[in-house]
């Protein structure tokens, strides 16, 4: 699983850092060869980006992509994707197990692919249950961990069980059925107890990781009374999935969950769109580019919705960071130089700064966005 507090720490990296992105899916044919797509993607790269590099940072340059060029010989990737971040006082690999596109810098750390990596790809999670306990599951980035801290073992050792006893009498039989029911009301009773506590522990742990959405699965005995336990706020960001074992594997869960997710991320996403578009009135929400990048920028926005892929430039002051699609060459907000910079860069930056969070929409949802110019945002 990546970790979260080396991610937060790249920005802060001491320059000049060498930025690898690699496409290394051994599933591509191009990366079935020797040497594979990608190595020799990056040598070429390489050339152009090098012959870029100040004079006196040049030697720096050739030693940061010799040692990335030897991490992969020794080491050939197995994973989808790889980022690498390489300079004189720091090494840093992130094994990626979604699709990555090459991209080779020099200089700052390049984030932008990461960033917007990250927002495509939220984590979520999914807890299995079923009579002997409950496993939890967090999902994040093709990456599956099951979490040990968090899971609940049901000790039914404690429970005191009915003594079936041979009868003294003919007309001991009724009594000792009698019993037999007053003992299985108590198991269902600590059962319906437990499955009260799983939900609440479910809806605790979900919060403490930020997870979105959340599958409970399991047998249909296990999963509907705690579905039923759940609030109703929480089961709008959940979702229960009948018929499973509780005994399967993490990859068997990973599996069999995609296509679950695949359907609630695509339903959820249009059904935000859907809002947005309908409240875009300039109160509770704003669409289109422009107004939704000024709205961004001035800090009224709390929630941002952009088309996977959107693509397009913007002209970003060097001073003060404004950027708009406006071709004047003068920044608006302070008069200052402005440059031609990426949507796809700056807009991951931008949303940061405001702590504004990011829905990257596909499907029917980046359709409809689309049409609507691609961006739009909730209001504060």
């Amino acid at each position: 699983m990546l970790d979260r507090v080396l991610i937060l720490r790249l920005p802060q990296l001491p320059t000049p850092i060498l930025t690898a992105y690699l496409d290394t899916n051994p599933a591509d044919p191009r990366n079935q060869r020797r040497p594979p797509g990608y190595f020799i993607w990056l040598k070429s790269r390489a050339k152009i980006i090098g012959g870029r590099a100040p004079a006196a940072e040049q030697k720096l340059f050739r030693e940061q992509l010799a040692r990335v060029e030897a991490h992969l010989r020794s080491r050939p990737p197995r994973e989808r994707g790889l980022a690498v971040f390489a300079g004189p006082q720091d090494w840093h690999l992130l094994p990626l197990h979604v699709a990555v596109e090459d991209e080779l810098h020099w200089g700052r750390p390049s984030l932008t692919q990461l960033l917007w990596l990250l927002d495509e790809h939220q984590p979520c999670g999914a807890v299995l249950v079923d009579r002997s306990g409950a496993r939890f599951f967090r999902f994040w980035l093709g990456e599956i961990e099951e979490q040990q801290d968090a899971a609940l073992v049901l000790d039914t050792s404690a429970w005191k069980g009915k003594e079936i006893a041979a009868p003294a009498h003919a007309g001991a039989q009724k009594t000792r059925g009698s019993m037999r029911d007053v003992f299985e009301q108590r198991v269902e009773a600590q059962y319906a107890r437990f499955f009260r506590d799983a939900a609440q522990h479910i809806v605790q742990w979900a919060q403490r990781e930020t997870l979105r959405p959340v599958f409970i699965a399991g047998p249909n005995e296990s999963v509907e009374p705690v579905w039923a336990e759940l609030p109703k706020t929480f089961q709008e960001h959940a979702a229960l999935v009948k018929g499973f074992s509780g005994k399967i594997t993490p990859a068997e869960l990973q599996e069999r969950i995609a296509p679950e997710r695949e359907r609630w991320q695509r339903a959820h996403e249009l059904a935000v769109v859907n809002e947005m578009l309908a409240q875009s009135n300039g109160r509770r929400a704003v669409a289109g580019m422009d107004e939704t990048l000024a709205r961004l920028q001035q800090g009224d926005a709390r929630e941002l919705a952009v088309v996977r892929g959107l693509g397009g430039k913007l002209r970003q002051c060097v001073k003060c960071q404004w950027a708009d699609r406006s071709g004047d060459p003068a920044c608006p907000a302070c008069g200052g130089e402005r440059r031609t910079v990426a949507l796809r860069a700056a807009l991951p930056e931008l949303a940061r700064k405001f702590g504004v969070t990011v829905e990257v929409v596909a499907g029917d949802a980046a359709a409809k966005l689309r049409a609507a110019g691609g961006l739009a945002a909730w209001l504060r």
